[in-house]
């Protein structure tokens, strides 16, 4: 039996198949991001698929509601840590416990620009310290402003504090606000049959149920999750916590918009499904906005999607809340009003020059010649200008080299640009598995290695990734 999408949904042949489907990350943002990104085409599609997202009444009049045409458009997406829908054997293997309520798990700040040639993912620290807005609880008690850890303001008073604390703390008029429990990131993940994900060192890790080798690693949904919670295995916490996220995020944008699913009916819609049965939506998000954005995104490629966290000049502030997290109120500020007024917020690197130095690569010299200690004058080589030695020096698997070899793992290949500018005259061959560490193999022509001028940030720029980055790059 062939896969069919339900009968609503029966594609006409004048629909384009390629890309015509953009579908936006995992956890919280990945429900967000990619609502704005699907796209099957047609009004009855839309309309199916609108029927089975959740909506908030009543944050029309603290959400500005823009970018329904051609301007920039802001949605801040929060995956809360709600245990609606995971069954007790999902609890457990998640050691997600028994919390009554809802937090506030994850918040980014998704901007798309006015003219929908790329998106910018910021990522928000949950114990970022911030001025919590006066607020009224279900009682109808009046609590006044306080400073206090942003994700108290979910648990205080919901989707609508959140968004006016955000608001106020970034300056940024939001459009929209989404939401996604735990759940909507198992399910969504499963949907795609898993994505790759890296860590530097095995991790098995109690509080969250991750356990992973180091390396690349195909996770299904519980891992998936577990991948993106995990807070207590690196000293950053909650800031490598991020960091994997984005990562996440950016490998689900890339297995979501392969061809195994866009061409896929089944798989298509069974992913649709799941995202968007997850989810929860301001009621401003309506069909028309989505298709809109839709027609607007369909070129939206992995590369134009731009990851960053909010600058952060002291992870463990202390406060009356215990410690807290401090943005660097400067590059803050530029990261806000780049958004603010749609501007680029990272600037092109210096043409020509690469962007990984050399301290942060590591080689091992081999000597595929005849020549006694040839190896070992490369290592050194090498190490006097700035490379990392990741072994010592040894002999190759031959004596006939006679141009040196860079050989190296394609996901190093941002660090390859350095390497091979070191050795302007040295051969390439890639060498897929072998891991981070690049072996040069020195022959007789070898030459020492050139000096290397990486681009350097600008004073007012911040770390950033895109979707299109390896996953162990």
């Amino acid at each position: 039996m062939s896969a069919a999408l339900p009968p609503e949904l029966s594609p006409r042949p004048t629909v384009e198949t390629p890309a015509r489907s953009r579908v936006l990350r995992g956890l919280a943002t990945v429900a967000a991001s990619v609502i704005f990104l699907t796209s099957i085409g047609g009004w009855a599609v839309a309309t199916y698929y609108d029927g089975q997202i959740g909506r908030i009444p009543g944050l029309g009049g603290i959400l500005a509601g823009g970018g329904d045409g051609d301007g920039p458009l802001t949605v801040l997406v929060a995956g809360s840590d709600s245990r609606d829908g995971l069954n007790k054997a999902e609890q457990r293997m998640l050691h997600t416990g028994n919390a009554g309520g809802q937090r506030s798990d994850t918040m980014m700040l998704v901007h798309l620009s006015a003219d929908r040639s790329d998106v910018t993912v910021v990522s928000l620290p949950r114990d970022s310290w911030v001025r919590i807005p006066a607020w009224t609880d279900d009682a109808g008690k009046r609590h006044p402003a306080e400073m206090n850890k942003l994700n108290a303001a979910y648990s205080y008073g919901g989707a609508e504090l959140l968004i006016r604390t955000v608001q106020e703390s970034t300056g940024i008029d939001i459009d929209h606000y989404v939401e996604v429990g735990f759940s909507g990131v198992i399910r969504m993940v499963d949907a795609l049959d898993g994505v790759d994900v890296c860590l530097p060192d095995a991790v098995d890790d109690r509080k969250s149920g991750l356990a992973l080798p180091a390396g690349r690693s195909h996770v299904d949904g519980q891992m998936g999750l577990a991948f993106v919670r995990a807070r207590y295995i690196d000293p950053t916490a909650d800031l490598g916590r991020m960091q994997r996220q984005q990562q996440f995020l950016g490998a689900m944008f890339n297995q979501a918009t392969s061809a195994g699913v866009l061409l896929n009916p089944l798989k298509l819609d069974r992913f649709l499904k799941a995202m968007l049965s997850s989810v929860t939506t301001d009621e401003g998000m309506n069909r028309d906005l989505l298709m809109g954005l839709a027609s607007d995104l369909q070129g939206l490629r992995p590369k134009d999607i731009r990851f960053l966290t909010v600058p952060i000049a002291d992870t463990d502030y202390s406060t009356s809340a215990g410690s807290a997290v401090r943005w660097d109120k400067a590059k803050a500020s530029t990261v806000f009003e780049a958004i603010d007024s749609d501007a680029p917020i990272v600037k092109q690197k210096q043409a020509g020059r690469p962007s990984i130095s050399p301290s942060d690569i590591r080689v091992q010299a081999l000597n595929g010649s005849t020549v006694s200690g040839l190896a070992g004058q490369a290592s050194s080589d090498l190490a006097a200008t700035g490379f990392t030695i990741g072994a010592a020096p040894d002999n190759a698997d031959t004596t006939d080299t006679t141009t040196t070899i860079i050989r190296y793992d394609p996901e190093w290949s941002e660090s390859l640009k350095t390497v091979r500018a070191a050795l302007p005259d040295a051969q390439v061959e890639e060498v897929p598995g072998m891991g981070g560490t690049f072996v040069i193999v020195v022959g007789t022509e070898y030459a020492a290695p050139h000096q290397v001028k990486t681009s350097s940030p600008r004073d007012n720029q911040v770390d950033s990734t895109t979707a299109a980055d390896k996953v162990c790059g």
